[in-house]
């Protein structure tokens, strides 16, 4: 792996201090009480809920990273199990950080890291990482190219340019999230934004790299997407989708210096709407929820580098000097995309009770659909609960991975799920496309 004079990912032994700060309070398990809206939804672990042991929340995996690093335990068939039995959504480490500063996110990829430099992937991940490899994204090479969908609509050019949509693999591969990617589209054609795609020559951010824990393999995926857009003088990339949008806030600057400034789609459409250039005119008489995206919400703080001491005073107390940043999540993209629904006609909005930096995930990432989709679509089932206590009718999001797991655990319960492109569309338009 990587020296630590070339990247600045953590290691076990980097994050030792924050994790032997743990005092197994099993507040990871919960939002903050005063996040709390009612008992059958006051928890914030989807792996917790799914396997009812302590091993499988955030505490638990700091157990386990501290007697890995200690040298008490090795990882086992069982113990893999555990690490990669997590959505890696970040519900913990909020709750955690309402009153501390333990890194448990960060210690979950590091453990992740460790287990993957120990024993490889899973078989499940094994392929992902093949893709990857093989075909410069994580699905099947039966999937087409990434400039399949370029074919059904005019007017995109593509190239380099000084701001660059970045389609993303899940909305240019999968064919049941095209349609979605196509409304984006058109929506920021219609608002007068200029754009450029890369197609099929659009690198992979290596998200799901980093979630199996290859961090090699991420490394030179982030350092090649850093040298093509550096070099070419890229000002703006937008991402269409959050995972991408996550891993360049939050992970590249670990890595490498990316010039471009990183926004997600629907800060841009929702500037377009606030300024007039894209009007949402057609009613769309529904009653929605928004389901934010963990990879949007807490997960995409910007990464801030630390260099500084961590010391012990008065023969107890941890403290780094100068003080080290945390992330807490209330930085997340959390408000355009609600005054972009509240500014469709006809449309009501509810509210469900885990929002926000303590929304509850959706169960589709960090590798949990490829290993374990059991517990991917008893996760969305939980979710999809939650939206029908508020009584709506449809459920948005604006993540493909979200929308596609969420849909897939509708089971006829009188509930759609919808991208926020595809409401912004029927707005704009009068049609989903």
């Amino acid at each position: 792996m990587a020296t630590r004079s070339e990247t600045r990912h953590q290691s076990l032994d980097d994050l030792d201090h924050l994790a032997a700060k743990c005092p197994r309070c099993s507040l990871c398990k919960f939002p903050p009480l005063v996040a709390v809206r009612s008992h059958a939804r006051s928890s914030i672990c989807p792996s917790y809920d799914e396997y009812k042991y302590h091993s499988h929340s955030g505490s638990g995996r700091v157990i386990i990273a501290n007697a890995l690093h200690d040298g008490r335990i090795d990882v086992t068939e069982g113990t893999r199990d555990v690490i990669f039995q997590c959505t890696m959504c970040g519900g913990c480490d909020m709750s955690c950080k309402f009153s501390t500063d333990i890194e448990i996110s960060e210690i979950m990829f590091a453990l992740r890291a460790e287990s993957h430099e120990r024993c490889g992937p899973l078989p499940a991940h094994a392929q992902v990482l093949d893709n990857l490899r093989g075909h410069g994204h994580p699905f099947d090479a039966t999937g087409g190219s990434k400039d399949d969908w370029l074919a059904e609509i005019t007017g995109v050019r593509t190239g380099l340019s000084k701001r660059v949509l970045l389609v993303g693999s899940s909305y240019a591969l999968l064919p049941d999230r095209r349609r979605t990617l196509l409304n984006l589209v058109r929506l920021l054609q219609v608002a007068g934004v200029e754009f450029t795609v890369l197609g099929a020559d659009e690198p992979d951010t290596g998200t799901m790299a980093l979630h199996i824990g290859d961090r090699d393999l991420f490394d030179t995926l982030a350092r090649d997407f850093v040298g093509i857009f550096n070099t070419a003088g890229v000002e703006e990339i937008v991402c269409a989708d959050p995972e991408d949008f996550a891993t360049l806030r939050a992970h590249f600057g670990k890595v490498g210096d990316l010039h471009a400034t990183v926004r997600h789609a629907v800060e841009v459409l929702d500037e377009a709407v606030a300024a007039g250039s894209l009007t949402l005119r057609h009613r769309v008489s529904h009653r929605a929820t928004y389901h934010d995206p963990c990879s949007l919400g807490r997960r995409s703080e910007e990464y801030q580098a630390w260099d500084g001491e961590t010391k012990k005073i008065m023969g107890q107390l941890i403290v780094t000097d100068p003080p080290r940043p945390v992330n807490r999540g209330t930085h997340g993209v959390y408000e355009p995309p609600r005054r972009l629904l509240q500014a469709v006609p006809g449309l009501e909005l509810v509210e469900m009770p885990r929002r926000r930096e303590y929304a509850y995930c959706c169960g589709g990432s960090g590798g949990v659909p490829q290993a374990y989709p059991e517990f991917a679509s008893h996760t969305a089932h939980e979710r999809l609960d939650e939206a029908g206590d508020v009584g709506a009718e449809i459920v948005v999001s604006a993540c493909p991975g979200c929308e596609r797991n969420l849909d897939g655990a509708t089971d006829g319960r009188g509930v759609e799920v919808l991208g926020i492109y595809d409401v912004l569309a029927e707005a704009a338009f009068g049609n989903r496309g």
